[in-house]
């Protein structure tokens, strides 16, 4: 479900796209800006201030300044137009300045600004500029309530018809796309297919071949109806169309992803794996959040059907700090208990059940999307366990939800769940009765893909006639155009011929004698410069030379300071084979553990192009793994890891290394006592504006009832204190279904 809903999310940005309305807006802002200094108040520096503002507007990442440039575009434009009576200018311009509006958040003016247009375009009877207008009103209306989806998809129809007739083929593809995307969000799935197919034949009839986004629209609705193969076909279609005009964008993301998904739908794991993993590339290049946590997910979905659980299990560790609130620390539980499922590593499986149950309960009811999953994962769990009233609880669970979205799939899995509880509970009769009921559900579903099949093959062979049309009239309309533009030419030649043949022999004189003075000014002016530089380059050399000494002696200190550290380590190892006293060896192995974690630092430093800052996730990493090796050796507790980002200078890291050690002791020594297995989460990011927070918790027995401090020893217990005060935080312990610590202090880019 959490799947479905990304790739609504995606249809539904692509929508509120401001699309194309000119070849120009294909190129890049650089060259827009160049072809702009060109030309000064005609029809192409309109033209070209209209695009740019339109360019800026779509700009990943583009925010006020954008905005605010894009408004200075339409103004630009809009006065020229006037000045030179250039109506479509006026149109376009107007139209900029609503998409400018929308964009910074204010409809009710963007709304305004798109019905002036309309009104102005009405006036001068200019029907392209009546379809733009059309479109931008639409886009006014939510595509999140149905009422307001119709009104949305009537103006952009509206649209299409008047582009049609006007023969303007290149927004007719464009409006074409945008009103297909709006019926599949109104679940009119063939529809969308058809209008999908003409967008293709006239993208293609007009040369552009920038259509990978309408394949992977073709595709993804396929996969949605059950008809893996042909929408495998169009998925693959849509990533050669991106390869073919080097689409790097985060749509090549989806295409991947969708491709994956059919894969996997289709049970062929071993080749859902590898678009998985290309779109995880895709998403975490671009630091998509929202990509990189569900991809992730799926992608460790298919690692464990290829029978890799180590690294299904890794990609969910390092996926878990993507989770923004207790709903993604569920999904992401909830996908841990049904790969160990898969890999019948029931034992472990069950520690994230109980995980799982805990979430649920913090979960809104009416959150079907997590629930549904938490649902289908624990029935089987508990059925493939033999925990036969569990089962049955969250098999009905599941089974509610299901069939009030009269989810097909959903039913025959909870008739499937049915058929294994009766099974094993030796009813027979009723488990034939569900496994009959599955068999139905799945032959029903069968029929409607192989219906939707011969629609496919019906829409495929009357679009291929519709191109052919297509085709037609484009060849005449080109035709037209080259001959009107053939006489504009000889026009223009002529007028030019005439004016320049006047100025010519005035500019020769001109230039000359502005030449011979440009260029004994420019002599001087090179002397003078020559001299500089040399000085400059002078300075440069001295600089990064004490530069590189700088960072090579500090990088050095760094490494001295390490490898004093190691000898003292050593020395301390050395003595404890001395001594006879247990309380002085374990105190010289703390000290020990304590300078290990102090090293580790130093070590990062010089090994390290920062010889300044610590990565934190990285540290703590090293960190634990050594710890886990020291003392867990059968590896019975699992850590969780969530680590924000950050990095952190050695007056701070230095604490925080040592406040996690203690704690991740204290946690396999007295938490888990008799080789109990566990859970321990430790997780290092922003709270709040201007504080960090380190919350190290476990699962384990607890503090004893009645005492505040043990069996924490008083000096570990008063380091973490003492370290908690050298960071200027605040040092918490407490009780809670096992001993959590929270360390809050300030962030050291908020300090003064």
């Amino acid at each position: 479900m959490k799947i479905f809903n990304l790739l609504m999310v995606f249809i539904a940005s692509s929508i509120s796209v401001v699309a194309q309305n000119s070849n120009l807006e294909a190129l890049p802002i650089a060259t827009l800006k160049q072809q702009l200094s060109r030309h000064n108040a005609d029809t192409t520096t309109i033209k070209l201030k209209i695009a740019l503002g339109r360019v800026l507007l779509v700009k990943p990442g583009g925010g006020g300044f954008e905005i605010d440039s894009a408004m200075k575009f339409s103004a630009d434009a809009e006065y020229l137009s006037r000045r030179i009576g250039y109506t479509k200018g006026i149109i376009n311009a107007i139209l900029l300045r609503a998409l400018s509006y929308n964009k910074k958040n204010e409809p009710k003016a963007g709304l305004n600004s798109a019905r002036q247009a309309l009104a102005y375009s009405i006036k001068i009877m200019d029907s392209t500029g009546i379809a733009e207008s059309y479109i931008v009103i639409g886009q006014h209306y939510s595509i999140s309530k149905p009422e307001q989806l119709v009104k949305r998809m009537g103006y952009y129809r509206k649209a299409s018809v008047i582009f049609r007739k006007t023969h303007n083929f290149y927004r007719l593809a464009s409006s074409l796309q945008g009103d297909a995307e709006m019926l599949l969000l109104n679940r009119q799935h063939m529809e969308a297919i058809k209008m999908l197919f003409e967008a293709i034949n006239v993208n293609k009839a007009i040369g552009n071949k920038s259509i990978q986004g309408i394949y992977w629209l073709i595709g993804r609705t396929l996969n949605e109806l059950g008809d893996f193969p042909s929408a495998l076909k169009y998925s693959l279609l849509a990533i050669k169309s991106a390869k073919a005009v080097n689409d790097t964008t985060l749509t090549v993301a989806s295409i991947n992803f969708t491709t994956s998904s059919i894969y996997t739908y289709m049970r062929d794991y071993k080749n859902a794996l590898p678009y998985a993993l290309k779109a995880l590339e895709i998403a975490k290049h671009y630091k998509d959040s929202d990509y990189i946590f569900t991809i992730s997910i799926s992608a460790a979905f298919n690692y464990t059907r290829v029978n890799k659980l180590y690294n299904a299990m890794k990609l969910l560790r390092n996926v878990w700090q993507y989770a923004k609130n207790d709903a993604d620390s569920l999904y992401v539980m909830t996908y841990f208990l049904g790969n160990l499922n898969h890999a019948k590593k029931y034992k472990q499986a069950a520690l994230y059940a109980g995980e799982v149950t805990r979430l649920l309960k913090k979960i809104p009811p009416d959150n079907f999307n997590n629930r549904i999953t938490a649902y289908n994962f624990l029935a089987f769990h508990y059925i493939e366990t033999r925990q036969i009233k569990l089962a049955y609880q969250y098999a009905d669970a599941y089974a509610a939800v299901v069939k009030s979205f009269n989810f097909p799939i959903g039913v025959r899995s909870v008739e499937i769940m049915y058929y294994k509880l009766d099974s094993l509970q030796g009813n027979y009769q009723s488990a034939i009765k569900h496994h009959l009921l599955a068999q139905g559900i799945k032959d029903s579903i069968d029929n409607v893909t192989k219906a939707y099949q011969v629609s496919l093959l019906q829409i495929e062979n009357d679009t291929e006639k519709k191109n052919n049309d297509i085709d037609a009239l484009t060849r005449a309309g080109q035709a037209k155009d080259d001959a009107l533009k053939r006489t504009q030419l000889m026009q223009k030649a002529i007028i030019a011929a005439s004016v320049l043949l006047a100025i010519i022999t005035a500019l020769i004189f001109s230039q000359y004698r502005l030449k011979q003075r440009t260029n004994r000014e420019l002599e001087e002016s090179q002397r003078e410069l020559d001299q500089k530089n040399a000085s400059l380059e002078t300075m440069n050399t001295q600089q990064d030379k004490l530069l590189k000494e700088k960072e090579w002696l500090i990088k050095e200190v760094h490494h001295r300071v390490k490898n004093n550290l190691q000898m003292v380590t050593s020395l301390l190892s050395s003595q404890t084979t001395y001594l006879d006293n247990d309380a002085a060896i374990l105190a010289v192995n703390d000290s020990l553990r304590r300078m290990q974690a102090m090293s580790m630092i130093h070590q990062k430093l010089y090994q390290d192009d920062s010889v300044s800052t610590i990565f934190m996730p990285e540290y703590i990493d090293e960190l634990i793994h050594y710890l886990r090796d020291s003392f867990d050796d059968n590896h019975r507790i699992i850590f969780n890891q969530k680590i924000e980002q950050l990095s952190l200078g050695v007056t701070q890291a230095i604490p925080l290394g040592l406040i996690i050690t203690e704690s991740i002791v204290n946690s396999i020594k007295y938490a888990f006592l008799n080789s109990k297995a566990g859970i321990v989460n430790i997780s290092l990011g922003q709270e709040g504006p201007d504080h960090l927070l380190l919350f190290i918790a476990d699962n384990g027995t607890g503090l004893p009832e009645g005492i505040d401090k043990s069996p924490l020893n008083s000096l570990g217990l008063d380091l973490m204190q003492g370290l908690a005060r050298q960071l200027k935080g605040t040092f918490q312990i407490e009780n809670n279904n096992g001993v959590q610590i929270k360390i809050k202090f300030i962030h050291p880019e908020k300090t003064i």
